[in-house]
Parts: structure tokens; sequence; C-alpha cells
């Protein structure tokens, strides 16, 4: 995948509107001409864009498991990318299998960023533990749908062109992706599983 999808960027540069035509159960059409024809464009839009964010996130997962695969033991979440426009992996120390987080990369539609992310069982408390233990990262409360114990490792901005020709070249977001976990050592994958047994949450 050598550009970002053009379906994807127009979702990512206009998210209200695709919001309201075309997430939305009662699609609000009132005074647009057309209509009936505007729904039908809309949704051709939406649904290649949702294609568009899989494939790309797609090119995300080999990068992501390459490394993890090193220190941890890896699991990919098998989830709808096309609906969720978020990739996901359970990983866990070698040592205590039993004991997994879950990390991924999301695309937030309104704030056209890729979030790499980190999840642990546990209380808002329990992020804390996460930042301290990574050095960095960006708690939930900045993101309203996540649940706690979620941390942000990055926001990687998507840059959206002015003009539809532009091409968004898709290698040095995947990188900045990578980087994101690059950092992560067997000892930090430890150290997040045992936060919520250390909490004695289960």
């Amino acid at each position: 995948m050598a550009n970002l999808g053009k379906c994807m960027l127009f979702y990512l540069k206009y998210p209200a509107e695709m919001e309201r035509l075309y997430e939305a159960k009662e699609r609000k059409v009132e005074g647009l001409p057309n209509p009936d024809l505007l729904l039908e464009k809309i949704k051709l839009v939406g649904d290649t864009a949702n294609r568009e964010v899989a494939e790309f996130l797609e090119t995300c997962a080999p990068e992501i498991e390459k490394h993890f695969v090193a220190i941890s033991d890896v699991q990919r979440v098998r989830n709808n990318l096309e609906k969720m426009w978020d990739l996901s992996f359970k990983i866990a120390s070698r040592g205590a299998t039993d004991r997994r987080i879950e990390i991924g990369v999301y695309i937030d539609r309104n704030r056209a960023a890729l979030v790499p992310w980190v999840w642990c069982r546990g209380s808002r408390g329990a992020e804390d533990e996460v930042v301290r233990i990574l050095g960095r990262g960006i708690k939930s409360t900045k993101f309203p749908d996540w649940e706690s114990g979620s941390v942000g490792l990055a926001e990687i901005k998507i840059p959206i062109p002015e003009r539809p020709e532009e091409a968004v070249e898709c290698d040095s977001l995947v990188a900045q992706v990578r980087q994101a976990f690059t950092s992560f050592t067997a000892r930090d994958v430890e150290a997040i599983a045992g936060i919520s047994s250390n909490r004695g949450e289960a």
C-alpha cells in the first residue's frame, strides 16, 4: 500500500458530515439537493473508506507483530477492522501467559490521527502505573470512548491534503506506528501485565 486511500482521507477531512450522512441511523438530509443521490454517493465513499482503513491497518500489523514476537507471546485479535478502525493484539510475558495485556493502533476519526495504545485490566489508577513503567503515555481521559486501563502511546497526525489529487504516503505513518512500540521490552510487558494482579483485580 503506497498511499492512503482517497476515500479514507475524505472521511477524515469531513468527519462530522460523514457521521451525519453515513454513520447515523437516521441520516439528516433536510435542505440538501437530490438527497437520495447524495446518500448513494456518500455510502459508496464510506464503504470504500472502511476498506481502505482495513488495508492500511493490515499494513501496520506485521510491523507491530514483528517486534512483540521477539519479546513476548503474541496473539492477533480478530475483529472487524472496517467497522472498528482498530487493530489489536493480546500479548503476554512468556513466563506468565495467563496474564495478558492488549496493544494496538486505533484511527481516531475526529482527530484524524493514529493512536498506538496499550491496555491492561484495571481502573484509572492502572493507567498511572502504565505511564510510570513506560515513561510516557496519554491517559484515557483524553479519549472519551476508551475504557479505563487504556493508555495512548502517541498521537500521530494524518496529513489531510487540501486537494483530493494530492497523495499521502503511508510508509512514514507505518514507521511512526512501529516506532511507538519499539521501546517496549519484555520487562515492560511483564510489569504491565502484573498491574491488575498487584492491585488485586480480576
